[in-house]
């Protein structure tokens, strides 16, 4: 149990502290327990307090000791008084944050560092987070008091059933052109053309998305003082100081305050929609499906996202009342780590309401893991653009994210008084935790495989063309059949054709009638007739052998496979158009993709084979890799590999009509146990090549091996 009292009392029993002027108290109400929200107007800061602190800081009037403070307060709270200890340390966190006078003769010497202090602290603060550093730009709060007229009213009743109508409009709007809005949605998205207009679009929208946080801090008289710059993976975007709303004392308002961005966005996604199914194709249409893609997409992807400390984490905090979620999740895990682990029983608790424990873990893993994953995503893309800039945002982010942790935890283990005794287990649990997971990562081997997109590919040899333009007329061989080299497959009617035939053997036959008459009496006309006759004969055997090819016949054994049979008597074909196939069993293969990053692993590692239709996913084919192409290469072998037909390889959306990837890609041709069905030509294939086991940890350092020889083009 703990004591009542403490030996350090004596040095603050005698003062008489004094609350700053610019100190203000708040009540609100978290998980059905009163607190109050100390809110210091000078620094912006806020400390949360229990009634017991509460009525403590609320006696502080300059006349009143310490000592009697203490007293009256644990006389009114006799079930659950507060020790003298606490009220040290209240004293002293209320003293180091500037919000006491009278109690302490004046140090300007602590006061300058105390100033330095902050202002290091709040560099630090800054720079931690190197892909989301803030310049403070000017305070628009007396401008925000002028404006108050024009957006109050549109936090009421009547302005959410407005947002409401217009959001719910959009929303019907992009469901009648779903496939417009999402066809070939990543080509459009990231086409140079759309990303220049994005990079122009993007500030003015987070600017409006910023101004609708301030305007809801204001509409409820609270304060704005800062309004700035932030570079977000060095992009620049304004952002507003809005955290006067934490001292709201409904938790609704402070929800209303942190969503506001994102209801802003919304409804510039919705008019932008609006805009984008009435335009003609043009700049105005594809301004329009930028600010769906910002206002709709990335807003709730990103802002709504309570792993990320943006707008959504604000919102769940308050919606579930844990202030301060991210900070104190952190450190209930810490306690746990130190009262079940380290077997601290001084360790306390951060836990101050029921139901608080599972948000607080739950919270503190996801995020840890979430952050972690997208800062390394985000500094691995900017590598693949700017290499050194990338390693130094990746060095900064692990530092930030493991290094300082680890740090922390060293100096802990090592120096912390609340380990005197039992050091020695502290460490030895700790070397024995990071033993086992250094095991679980280096050592321990978890299935791998490959998974890549493949078409059922045939040979060329295999194809029925067109070898003249026409009309197909019939199917001399039934599809489906055995046909032999030599057979008639198909025939094509062109009378145009056959009129030109019949107009140039009349043409022939005149020709040769005038040389006859000729000939004895004209020899010149003669010579000159002869020469039209050679002529005419050359034109008429070309006509002639367009109107022999209108009959198709097979240059090798094979069955006769053509799509969509019943649909092409009657349609035109021009020359070089495919008709179908003269398959043999052994013909049809997969073609399979597979990226630069994985294909050392597809070679060396091959390992069994197994495919999967895309129109029966849930049998799985044995397959043996047949032959691979050699070389890279960046022509897609078919647009059912591109994001276009569903596949998953990015194309370069600014070749002509062959895709070609924007990486460089290589084929290899896959061979299914059993064959492949004839009906399936053309469909998309999913080949997994496993590789076995291996740890997870030999993986991260393979791809980081890659991605260093990839940049120094070793």
């Amino acid at each position: 149990m703990q004591s009542l009292f403490s030996q350090s009392w004596y040095r603050v029993a005698a003062l008489k502290p004094r609350l700053r002027s610019h100190a203000e108290i708040h009540r609100q109400r978290f998980r059905g327990d009163v607190w109050y929200i100390l809110q210091d107007h000078q620094t912006g800061r806020f400390h949360r307090l229990s009634p017991a602190a509460n009525l403590i800081v609320c006696l502080m009037d300059g006349r009143r000791s310490v000592q009697e403070i203490w007293e009256r307060v644990v006389a009114r709270n006799e079930d659950d008084p507060p020790t003298q200890d606490e009220t040290i340390r209240l004293i002293s966190m209320l003293h180091g944050s500037d919000l006491l006078e009278g109690a302490f003769p004046p140090d300007f010497a602590e006061l300058l560092e105390r100033s330095d202090s902050v202002a290091r602290r709040s560099l630090i603060a800054r720079l931690r987070n190197p892909l989301a550093l803030r310049f403070p730009l000017f305070d628009p709060d007396a401008l925000l008091d002028r404006l108050a007229p024009l957006y109050r009213p549109l936090f009421s009743l009547p302005g959410l059933l407005v947002w409401l109508a217009v959001v719910a409009a959009g929303l019907v709007v992009a469901g009648l052109h779903w496939k417009e809005v999402t066809g070939d949605f990543a080509t459009q998205l990231l086409s140079a053309q759309n990303l220049a207009v994005m990079a122009c679009l993007y500030p003015v929208v987070k600017a409006l998305h910023e101004a609708g946080h301030a305007c809801a801090a204001k509409a409820w008289n609270g304060e704005v003082h800062e309004v700035g710059v932030m570079l977000l993976v060095m992009i620049p975007a304004p952002y507003v100081d809005a955290s006067s709303s934490a001292a709201f004392g409904s938790k609704w308002q402070r929800m209303v305050v942190s969503s506001a961005g994102i209801l802003v966005e919304m409804a510039l996604a919705a008019v932008a929609t609006f805009v984008w199914a009435t335009v003609e194709p043009g700049l105005v249409k594809a301004a329009a499906f930028n600010v769906m893609v910002i206002g709709g997409v990335s807003t709730l992807l990103f802002n709504g996202n309570p792993l990320l400390r943006f707008d959504g984490y604000y919102i769940l905090a308050d919606l579930i009342e844990i202030p301060n979620l991210a900070a104190r999740a952190n450190r209930y895990v810490f306690y746990l780590v130190q009262r079940y682990a380290l077997k601290i029983e001084s360790a306390e608790s951060p836990v101050t309401a029921r139901g608080e424990r599972f948000w607080m873990v739950a919270y503190a893993v996801s995020a840890f893991l979430y952050r972690t994953t997208v800062s390394l995503a985000i500094a691995s893309f900017v590598a693949t653009q700017f290499f050194v800039f990338g390693v130094l945002l990746a060095a900064a982010a692990v530092a930030g994210i493991v290094l300082q942790p680890l740090v922390k935890g060293a100096l802990f283990l090592l120096t912390d008084r609340k380990l005197d005794g039992r050091r020695g287990r502290a460490l030895r649990v700790t070397g024995a935790a990071l033993a086992v997971l250094v095991a679980v990562v280096f050592a321990v081997p978890l299935p791998y495989a490959t998974t890549a997109q493949g078409v059922v590919w045939v040979p060329d040899r295999s194809e029925l063309r067109a070898r003249t333009d026409g009309i197909l007329a019939e199917f001399l061989t039934e599809p489906g059949r055995q046909a032999r080299q030599g057979d008639t497959l198909a025939r094509l009617d062109d009378p145009a054709l056959d009129a030109r035939v019949a107009l140039l053997e009349a043409q022939l036959g005149e020709l040769r009638m005038r040389y006859d008459a000729a000939r004895l009496g004209d020899r010149v006309q003669a010579g000159i007739l002869e020469e039209q006759i050679g002529s005419a004969e050359q034109t008429l055997a070309v006509f002639r052998t367009r109107a022999a090819d209108r009959v198709l016949r097979a240059e090798r054994d094979g069955r006769l496979v053509v799509p969509a049979a019943a649909d092409l008597p009657g349609r035109y074909f021009r020359r070089g158009d495919r008709i179908g196939f003269v398959l043999r069993a052994d013909d049809p293969v997969v073609r399979v993709v597979v990226p630069q990053a994985d294909v050392d692993l597809v070679r060396s590692r091959p390992g069994p084979v197994a495919a999967r239709f895309a129109d029966s996913p849930h049998l799985r084919h044995a397959a043996t890799i047949l032959r691979e192409v050699p070389g890279a290469q960046s022509e897609v072998p078919s647009l059912a590999l591109t994001p276009q037909g569903g596949g998953v390889i990015a194309v370069d959306s600014t070749t002509g009509d062959k895709p070609r990837a924007l990486q460089s890609i290589f084929v290899f041709d896959v061979q299914v146990a059993g064959g492949i069905p004839l009906d399936v030509i053309g469909e998309r294939v999913h080949v997994r090549f496993d590789h076995g086991s291996e740890a997870i940890g030999w993986r991260l350092l393979r791809g980081l091996r890659q991605l260093f020889l990839s940049q120094f083009r070793v």
